[in-house]
């Protein structure tokens, strides 16, 4: 009778296990606005992230296609971002449990602190674009890349000898997203340059999960009791499709404009649930979606002729994860032991997200190359209000400063960077949390085998901190095995550009007039100054002295 009385709940646990290990994977590609770390390429990190108005090298694969357009040859690119992330989660209270309990002889005692345990993190970049040595207006570009995120974040079962206050948010990922893209630019004009990147989206969840198993009031006499956890593992693949479009305007040597669009992308992986406690498993289905991304950016550049010699950039973006997850995240069970169509709903509280990002470069001749110093900074908004803070995701705001150099060499240029990216600390107070354990006896929702709600384990102090370096080299192959293809489309100011007789006369005459305007300028303002100067020096008239004698009176004529 005890048994037929037991295995029904161990069997609606394994539908709660479903549920808990959906909470964490729900958003693998989470990158930028508030949810991870821009970005990625050493150049564009270097630049506080501002780069889809210059989109100059390999990464404008993932940043603008657009800026293909005016890379002309054969051009390898490769390099990648190392992450360093700490974040730690200080638990407000002490554990519910009785510390008489030999099985709880934590209880009563404060949570500890838990903290990142995952470790460095690399994520490779790698592109390859061409002209195909014949089109003066057209680029073709290949490569693969991942998103500027945290693949392995990593907190403990366990802490002190007593189970982590924060095991029933998040335990593990080992999640990865790889982007095999396909880019085509074209110069429509001058001074407009369109392109489009078409994204293969592979996609791999391994998250694990805790749930709380609240069978009977006697095996589990209090929430949290950690005999009573039963742990999960979710393992899943999903391939799907994406695109970005851009556009560069560049009306004027001085100016330019950048736009992209990043479409969304529905995710629906398919993989196994396992479950250590009891020991099963069954199919799983989880579908989500990640968000429309549009960036924006304004660029201003001092050139020298056809040199660079700095400019600055100014960037907006924002990221639709509210659209994007609607109701949240769903996972399907066709089948788990005696259980059928188990299909759980996630809220998980995300927001739309903006962020502002500032930098720019200086360049300059040095060591027989070019020499770029690079700097910047940027901020992203959360992505979560305080209620739905967690740590599966660093969805605090962020505020980063960076650096950078580069130097380019003939047909090479290699750039590293730093960011030091510090995420605004945030507290949850008592009663404010809104994370709860999920209940397999109750079906998976957050409720004690009485039915009442049980506590928040989100409340407390969240804070991180983001060590970012990055690293690109760039090789160009027709500049590596002979002298540079001229280019017969574009402007006078770009390097490689073959002006015509007439392009050049009529440049030689424009530079001729603006020196002449410039001389005649001059001339007017030296004219000024030296009016100004005679006058302030001219000596004021002296009165005639006086002879002492009365005025002669002059004669009317009727005195004659």
């Amino acid at each position: 009778m005890h048994a037929s009385r037991v295995r029904g709940p161990r069997l609606r646990v394994r539908s709660a296990l479903v549920f808990a290990a959906v909470v964490s994977t729900f958003a693998p590609d989470a990158r930028a606005g508030g949810f991870e770390i821009p970005d990625n390429g050493a150049q564009a990190l270097a630049r506080g992230g501002a780069f889809v108005a210059k989109a100059d090298d390999g990464t404008a694969i993932y940043h603008n296609p657009a800026g293909f357009a005016r890379q002309r040859g054969t051009r390898l690119f490769g390099g990648g971002n190392l992450v360093l992330h700490s974040f730690s989660f200080q638990r407000s209270g002490e554990f519910p449990d009785d510390p008489n309990d030999p099985a709880t002889p934590w209880g009563g005692k404060p949570f500890p602190l838990v903290r990142n345990a995952g470790g460095p993190f690399f994520a490779p970049f790698a592109a390859l674009s061409t002209d195909f040595g014949t089109f003066d207006r057209f680029t073709m570009a290949i490569g693969a890349f991942g998103p500027p995120a945290v693949g392995n974040r990593t907190f403990p079962l366990g802490v002190a000898q007593a189970p982590a206050a924060s095991r029933y948010d998040f335990i593990q990922s080992r999640s990865t997203i790889i982007y095999p893209t396909t880019a085509l630019a074209y110069r429509v004009t001058p001074w407009l340059d369109l392109g489009v990147s078409a994204h293969l989206v592979l996609s791999k969840f391994d998250q694990t999960t805790v749930s709380f198993t609240d069978i009977s009031q006697d095996d589990c006499p209090n929430p949290e009791y950690q005999p009573c956890d039963s742990r999960s593992t979710l393992q899943a693949k999903a391939t799907s499709f994406a695109a970005t479009f851009g556009a560069i305007v560049r009306p004027a040597p001085s100016y330019a404009f950048g736009l992209t669009v990043k479409t969304p992308v529905s995710v629906d992986a398919q993989g196994t649930l396992t479950s250590l406690r009891p020991p099963s498993e069954g199919q799983a289905f989880l579908s989500t979606r990640l968000p429309l991304v549009v960036r924006a950016g304004g660029r201003y550049i001092s050139m020298a002729g056809n040199f660079e010699v700095y400019d600055l950039e100014l960037d907006i973006t924002y990221e639709g994860w509210g659209a994007a997850q609607g109701d949240g995240p769903r996972i399907v069970v066709p089948e788990l032991g005696a259980l059928k169509n188990i299909e759980t709903l996630v809220v998980h509280g995300y927001r739309d997200t903006f962020g502002v990002r500032g930098g720019g470069a200086y360049n300059m001749e040095a060591w027989d190359g070019v020499v770029s110093v690079r700097g910047g900074a940027y901020f992203d908004s959360s992505a979560t209000d305080f209620r739905y803070t967690r740590l599966d995701f660093d969805t605090l705001a962020k505020i980063a400063g960076t650096l950078g150099i580069g130097y380019r060499h003939g047909a090479f240029s290699f750039d590293i960077s730093y960011a030091a990216i510090a995420s605004i600390n945030r507290v949850v107070g008592v009663g404010q949390g809104d994370v709860r354990p999920v209940n397999g006896a109750k079906n998976g929702r957050p409720l004690d085998n009485a039915g009442d709600l049980l506590p928040a384990v989100n409340e407390g102090a969240y804070r991180g901190f983001t060590n970012l370096f990055s690293f690109g080299m760039s090789v160009t192959f027709d500049e590596l095995f002979g002298p540079m293809r001229p280019v017969h489309f574009g402007n006078t100011y770009e390097p490689g550009y073959a002006a015509s007789s007439d392009e050049l006369a009529a440049d030689r005459e424009k530079q001729d007039d603006e020196r002449d305007r410039d001389r005649d300028r001059d001339r007017d303002r030296e004219r000024e100054r030296e009016k100004d100067r005679d006058t302030s020096e001219k000596p004021d008239e002296e009165p005639k002295p006086d002879s002492g004698k009365p005025p002669e009176k002059k004669k009317d004529w009727w005195d004659d």
